[in-house]
């Protein structure tokens, strides 16, 4: 069962979304700085952390390369194929 746990929280790039990640982030945060949590349930939450953290990255560079992509044409409005990967 802990497979299916571990397979739900880690998110494919089609139903990733980045503002969720980043209120999760902050949620993560919080509970952390609180200090109240175990040792163990820390550790859970900083790995759960450094996914999203990761997860993010990989958006804001996929938007980043987007945008290059666009720029780069010159001003024409017309969007290419752009390999996620």
């Amino acid at each position: 069962m802990a497979t299916k746990k571990k397979a739900k929280k880690t998110a494919t790039n089609s139903d990733f979304n980045f503002e969720s990640a980043i209120a999760e982030l902050e949620l993560l945060v919080e509970k952390m700085e609180q200090g109240e949590s175990s040792l163990e349930e820390s550790l859970v939450d900083f790995e759960r952390g450094v996914i999203l953290t990761r997860q993010c990255q990989e958006s804001l560079k996929s938007a980043e390369q987007k945008v290059q992509i666009l720029l780069e044409q010159n001003g024409q409005q017309v969007l290419t194929d752009f390999d996620n990967e």
